[in-house]
């Protein structure tokens, strides 16, 4: 029998990883967002929530299947991604230039703005009800050893990493992924070459959205469909695309939010479970300070020309 103290710590590597897949799959999908489009796109942890409560819907409303749902609910976030970049991000970028105001401060706003009003909406709209469930999957616990998995932590696993592999192909050996590589190292040169970087940048808000959307019912059949079911994850999107680094390929993006999965559960050995998260921060805390934003960079991005960007 394998000593109490390795049990627990097998155990919370496991759980580690599991998680750390999780963040791995909305860090992957934030970064593609940020790093391309130039937007600090806060309402992200909206389409999480979004696709939730899609899935949940449409599970209970129509009984869809699992799979069913989930692909529903994640296209409800790959489309709610896309209204957002073109209705509301793309012409106040436009309005910004015009006016000469700096347009990742707008971008930051509207965005900060949208949550608030897309929160509250959702809330408004439950009120019969503080939390939906997502139905239609058996999960179940399986022991393995010391340790124990359900059935939902494999498959959001696998589902993930097919996904994380696909759109590593897409973005290294597509004429999508060419572009997207393009717009992200200089937009302005892309545009030399005929690429439209509004349409870019439509093509990776749905992508990122998508991917977040996933992650999100996969959490809701977990626990449950809340308003604010998407906030939390948001911050570990945040600090596992900043530390990957704005550059980085979805697989090493990938690889730093199992880590951070890892660091997160294993900190229980000898921090109560509720400081778990300052470890989270901690980490994005001493990143900042290290090797700040290259705001800069972002500027530059969110600097498209009107005539270029209106697509």
């Amino acid at each position: 029998m394998l000593n109490p103290n390795l049990d627990n710590f097998l155990q919370l590597l496991v759980n580690g990883i599991f998680n750390g897949t999780a963040y791995a799959l909305i860090g992957v999908g934030f970064n593609i967002i940020l790093s391309v489009s130039g937007r600090f796109h806060i309402a992200y942890a909206m389409t999480y929530t979004l696709a939730a409560y899609v899935a949940a819907w449409v599970g209970f409303s129509y009984h869809f299947p699992f799979w069913l749902a989930l692909l529903a609910g994640a296209l409800a976030a790959a489309i709610a991604g896309v209204i957002m970049e073109r209705l509301i991000y793309l012409p106040l970028s436009l309005r910004a230039l015009s006016a000469g105001s700096d347009p990742l401060l707008v971008m930051f706003v509207a965005s900060l703005g949208l949550t608030v009003i897309l929160r509250n909406g959702i809330a408004l709209s439950t009120l019969s009800s503080s939390s939906v469930n997502i139905v239609g999957f058996d999960n179940q616990g399986k022991n393995i050893g010391p340790v124990t998995i359900t059935t939902l932590n494999v498959t959001m696993f696998v589902t993930a990493w097919v996904l994380l592999g696909l759109l590593a192909l897409v973005l290294n050996y597509t004429n999508l992924g060419r572009m997207v590589r393009a717009v992200r190292a200089n937009w302005e040169m892309s545009l030399c070459v005929g690429i439209d970087p509004s349409l870019v940048f439509v093509a990776v808000f749905a992508i990122g959205s998508f991917l977040s959307g996933v992650a999100g019912v996969f959490q809701a059949t977990l626990t449950s469909a809340t308003p604010d079911l998407g906030l939390p994850p948001f911050f570990y999107a945040l600090v596992v695309a900043f530390v990957a680094g704005l550059t980085a390929g979805p697989l090493r993006i990938a690889l730093v939010g199992v880590a951070l999965g890892i660091l997160e559960a294993l900190s229980t050995m000898v921090l109560p479970t509720q400081f778990t998260p300052l470890v989270v921060f901690a980490i994005l805390f001493f990143y900042v300070a290290l090797r700040p934003v290259n705001l800069r960079d972002l500027r530059r991005k969110l600097a498209a020309k009107p005539h270029a960007s209106a697509g």
